[in-house]
């Protein structure tokens, strides 16, 4: 199977494999589907076939070139995922940068560009690890005049130049519209790679100047096998992790990892406490959670397990008989739980959720967020119940 570092996606890799040895690659490709389902790691390997020193199509993995390419390290292979600084935000980025003081500038750029070094050092230990990027990591316009200019430069080293924009979808306005330029005038050397898990959020003149390629959710089995083989998960761990990663590696490799663990151990403890009649113990486990979880990513993260456990719950409460739970390890709790509440009420708990996870996105104030998430959590009308371990 063509591209055998990438997990699963059968599909999309003969698709990629036949144009490259037809010789009718397209000039760009828009590589979208869930996080965690493989965008990142197929550009790489695109990326490597394509200057393969082997040249028969298959990247080898052993070449110079297979082997920069996967460090991220080949001059003719340029990565670009959003990136910030402290004095630049994705709303206050204008494309006119003329009226900057030099020396903020270079502060800003210096900043941007270590945040990217250190993005991209990321990507290359392994391209499913979570990036973990926050609200104010954006592409700009800098970021694609940057590429415009490494695009018009003729290969180095390899046949093509290859550039890799992850999470295009953070590309501001003037951004797209830079983008937008090469994307109507394409180098003939160049081979542009858009990675995003929200193609909505990209300008429809972009989506159709790229050729779609989506990538679909792992199957619980594919995610398993490759924790245990590829990571050196213990088979239990990997089997509990695959379960809950909703067709995710990215989630599984966090959900398996100590501080994984340790998240959803506090969303399992945040729902214990909403659930149960203590009022005192409700407000300690908002200010524990806040004050141990001030990056947005991390939050987010949090209520999306939150949200995991209320997909659960309704299940059971439509029909108590089911197995076909994520989260068999607190079956127990979900199944008292679940007992106490009807349909409509856990509708009314995920509709809160996802209003915490906008407003938090909005830079909401955590702890008061929080709060009040969990006092409409706990106006669902939830009979006490045992906490469960």
């Amino acid at each position: 199977m063509a591209f055998d570092r990438v997990i699963g996606q059968e599909t999309p890799r003969e698709r990629l494999m036949d144009a490259l040895k037809q010789g009718r690659l397209a000039h760009a490709y828009l590589l979208h589907g869930p996080p965690g389902t493989g965008a990142e790691t197929l550009a790489v390997e695109l990326a490597k076939a394509v200057n393969c020193l082997e040249g028969d199509g298959e990247p080898c993995q052993v070449c110079r070139s297979c082997r920069k390419i996967a460090a991220l390290q080949h001059p003719d292979v340029h990565v670009y995922p959003p990136a910030s600084s402290s004095k630049t935000t994705r709303g206050t980025d204008t494309g006119d940068n003329d009226e900057d003081e030099p020396e903020d500038r270079s502060v800003r750029m210096d900043a941007r560009t270590e945040r990217r070094i250190t993005l991209t050092g990321r990507l290359a230990e392994d391209p499913y690890t979570p990036l973990d990027l926050n609200k104010n990591d954006f592409i700009s316009i800098d970021d694609i005049r940057e590429l415009r200019q490494e695009a018009s430069a003729k290969p180095y080293e390899g046949r093509r130049k290859v550039t890799i924009v992850v999470s295009a979808d953070r590309m501001n306005i003037p951004a797209s519209n830079a983008l937008l330029k090469t994307l109507e005038e394409p180098p003939g050397a160049l081979l542009l790679l858009l990675t995003t898990h929200r193609p909505h959020q990209l300008l429809p003149t972009i989506l159709s100047r790229c050729q779609p390629v989506h990538l679909a959710r792992l199957e619980e089995a594919e995610i398993r096998e490759t924790l245990v083989t590829r990571f050196g998960t213990p088979p239990p761990k990997a089997a509990l992790a695959a379960r809950q990663a909703d067709g995710s590696l990215s989630l599984a490799i966090l959900r398996s990892a100590p501080e994984g663990e340790r998240l959803y151990e506090k969303a399992a403890a945040f729902l214990e406490s909403v659930h149960a009649d203590n009022a005192l113990g409700l407000f300690d486990a908002v200010e524990q959670l806040a004050a141990a979880h001030k990056e947005q990513p991390v939050v987010e993260r949090l209520i999306d397990i939150m949200l995991r456990y209320y997909r659960d719950l309704f299940l059971l409460i439509v029909d108590p008989s089911i197995t076909d739970i994520i989260h068999t390890d607190r079956e127990a709790w979900l199944r008292q739980t679940a007992a106490r509440l009807a349909p409509e009420q856990v509708e009314t708990g995920i509709r809160a959720l996802e209003a915490a996870k906008r407003d938090i996105a909005c830079n909401a104030h955590l702890q008061l967020a929080l709060t009040v998430l969990a006092l409409r959590l706990r106006s669902l009308p939830a009979k006490t119940v045992q906490t469960v371990r």
